[in-house]
Parts: C-alpha cells; sequence; structure tokens
C-alpha cells in the first residue's frame, strides 16, 4: 500500500476542516473528562485533564500526518519501519509529558497533587496513554485514505465511463463516415458511366463536345482521388490536370484568344505537394481574371530552391465581373496549407495596379512526417 505524505493546511476549506477538528476534539475531552471526574468523583483535576490534551493531540497529529505516511511509504520496509517509530514516539511522549507536568505545575501549582516521579506508575500509564491515541490516530489515517482511495476508484470509473461514451460517439461517427464514403464512392461511379454513356453517342457527331467530356471526366477522376488521398501529389501531376483545364477553358471560349502563361523548373515538376491547390489558383484566374489579353497573360510560376517550392500566380483584374471579394478558394487554400504545413507555409495575395497576385511558400516536405513515396499519388 503507497502512500505520500500530504499538507494538513493544503484544502481549499481549511477553515472548515479546522472547525469540523476543533468540534470534535472539544466533545471528546469534555466526555472524556468528566467520564473521569465521575469516576474518581471529583473534578478538581479537570482542569489538569483538559492541559494535558496538548500533549495528546500533538501525538495524535504526530503519528497520522507524519509517522504514519513515512512507515507506509515503502510497503516492504513497513514491517519494521511502523514499530520502531511508535517505540520512538512512546518514548518522545513519555518525555514531554515529563515535561509538560512540570510546567504545568510551575504555573497552577495549586492543580498538581503530590510530587511528580518518573516512575513505573508513570511510565505504564504513559504509555497506555500514548498507545491509546497512537491507535486513534492509526485509525484515523486508514479512515482517511480509504476515502482517499475511493475518491480516487470513482473518479476514474467516471473517467472510464466517459470515455467509454466518447468511444461509442467516435464509432458512431465513423460508421457515418464510412456510409457517407460508400455512398460518395457510389454516386461517381454512376457519374461516370454516365458521362462514358454520352461521351460514345456524341464524340463522333459533335467532336469538340465529345473531348470537353472526356477532360472534365478526367478533372473530375483526379479531384476525387486527389481528396480521398491525405498525402502529397507530385507537382508534375496537378500540372497535366491544369493542362486539360486550360483545354476545357479554350473549348468554352470557341476561339477566343485565352491568355495564359504555365512556368515550371524541372526540379519544380519532380516536387511533392498537397493535391488540388494549384488547379484551385487556376480555376481563381478563370473566375476573377481577365485572359482575354495577350500582352498581358495570366501566369502560373512554379519554382523551388533546396528546402521550398515557390508559387505565384498572376493576372489581369476582370473589371467586368461582379465579384462579392469573398475568394472562398483562396481562404480554402490558406487553411489546407495551415493544416498541412502549420507556420512552415505562407501565403499572401494582393492587387498590384491592375494586376491580382498570390504568392505561397511552402517547405518540400510536410514538418514531422517521414517522405514515403507510396503515401503519393503517381502517373
Amino acid at each position: 500500500m503507497t502512500t505520500y505524505a500530504r499538507p494538513f493546511f493544503n484544502s481549499k476549506n481549511f477553515w472548515h476542516n479546522l472547525r469540523r477538528h476543533l468540534a470534535g476534539w472539544t466533545i471528546f475531552m469534555v466526555y472524556e473528562s468528566f467520564t473521569i471526574a465521575l469516576a474518581s468523583g471529583s473534578l478538581e483535576r479537570l482542569v489538569y485533564y483538559l492541559l494535558h490534551y496538548v500533549v495528546n493531540i500533538l501525538l495524535f497529529y504526530s503519528h497520522a500526518k507524519i509517522v504514519m505516511p513515512l512507515a507506509m511509504s515503502n510497503p516492504s520496509q513497513k514491517a519494521w519501519k511502523i514499530p520502531l517509530f511508535t517505540a520512538m514516539e512512546i518514548a518522545f511522549f513519555l518525555a514531554l509529558k515529563y515535561g509538560s507536568d512540570h510546567l504545568i505545575a510551575m504555573i497552577f501549582p495549586e492543580i498538581q497533587k503530590g510530587e511528580i516521579i518518573f516512575d513505573e506508575r508513570f511510565i505504564y500509564g504513559g504509555i497506555w496513554r500514548s498507545v491509546y491515541f497512537i491507535l486513534l490516530a492509526s485509525g484515523y489515517y486508514f479512515l482517511k485514505y480509504y476515502i482517499r482511495e475511493r475518491d480516487k476508484s470513482e473518479l476514474l470509473e467516471k473517467k472510464s465511463h466517459q470515455q467509454a461514451i466518447l468511444a461509442k460517439e467516435q464509432l458512431i461517427e465513423l460508421n457515418n463516415a464510412r456510409n457517407a464514403f460508400l455512398r460518395a464512392q457510389i454516386n461517381p461511379h454512376f457519374l461516370f458511366n454516365t458521362i462514358s454513356f454520352i461521351y460514345s453517342k456524341i464524340h463522333k457527331t459533335d467532336p469538340a463536345a465529345g473531348k470537353t467530356l472526356a477532360l472534365l471526366s478526367r478533372n473530375m477522376r483526379y479531384a476525387l482521388r486527389s481528396g480521398n488521398n491525405p498525402s502529397l501529389v507530385r507537382v508534375s501531376e496537378e500540372l497535366k490536370q491544369i493542362r486539360y483545364l486550360l483545354e476545357l477553358w479554350q473549348i468554352r471560349q470557341e476561339g477566343e484568344v485565352t491568355a495564359f502563361q504555365l512556368e515550371a523548373t524541372e526540379s519544380a515538376e519532380n516536387a511533392e505537394f498537397i493535391p488540388l491547390v494549384l488547379l484551385t489558383l487556376v480555376e481563381n484566374i478563370f473566375k476573377h481574371g481577365n485572359l482575354s489579353d495577350k500582352y498581358h497573360p495570366a501566369l502560373l510560376r512554379i519554382e523551388t530552391d533546396a528546402t521550398h517550392l515557390f508559387i505565384q500566380t498572376r493576372n489581369l483584374v476582370n473589371t467586368g465581373l461582379n465579384d462579392n471579394g469573398q475568394h472562398t478558394g483562396l481562404q480554402n487554400i490558406r487553411q489546407r496549407l495551415r493544416l498541412s504545413y502549420g507556420e512552415h507555409s505562407k501565403m499572401q495575395h494582393y492587387t498590384s495596379g491592375d494586376q491580382f497576385i498570390v504568392k505561397i511558400t511552402a517547405p518540400l516536405n510536410i514538418p514531422g512526417e517521414d517522405k514515403n513515396p507510396k503515401n503519393s499519388l503517381r502517373n
């Protein structure tokens, strides 16, 4: 049984505990003193008995708060520590009682009857009295220990119950997520089959529409596949999807100029980055930018140094659009960067003249994550 000493004054309800202890001792002292007085048939020595309770109470708390915790601190040593410490307590009690008797006799000479002698009667009486209070203190100690262990057990049981409830709730959420994932797998499967059917019917009679469907299907498959994978994707894979997106845009423009430049170094194309960010940047350019001025083309530039990936977009602001200024796509990118890279990434966007500019800096690897090719999307 492992225990530890706790300071008596460590409770927030100290004054409440103090009043409770004082009331208990008062009742005990009055009861015992009057019992002795009635048994002896005299009340003359009542004050004498009450004055001796200072020594008795000191013994009680010393044993309960100091001796017992020290003796029980190591269960394998309690068999010899308890008898040794108890014998030392009794010896100290006898010496203190002898000294206090003389002190009381000096202060209240009218109370003391007879000479105080350290004889067998004094020793046996002192031993009986000390053992009596030592037994009371031991009972108090074990009662406090039992209450403390019971409270710990109830607290652990409460925490265990709360964890069981939380685990059950998480299991329900997991099952809901699994069901949603299965539905998400079924719906795209049906959608792609439908797109394939439409493509087979129109690609000969309307090549442009057929090509649009094929490009759209590729982009959607990539978006779904990337969204289900929490890890990194090669920049070259994302650039392939951006080229598909550009082809779709050019088909929609029906021959109009699409002023867009894509610049990526070889090291940047081989780098890995969180998926769909570059696609979102390009879609943001299509949504808010002006791509009709061939002298001021929109730009996506990607490059690296030894440790970081640098991404920049620049495009003319399309003043003809009713831009509500929400920039939801950019907010989503910022959130994904924070979740993946924490404080190691940086993103800024601003307007300079008639140009809207976005700059992103991110480490080549996610901090704290081992680079494992098996976790990345490949061509």
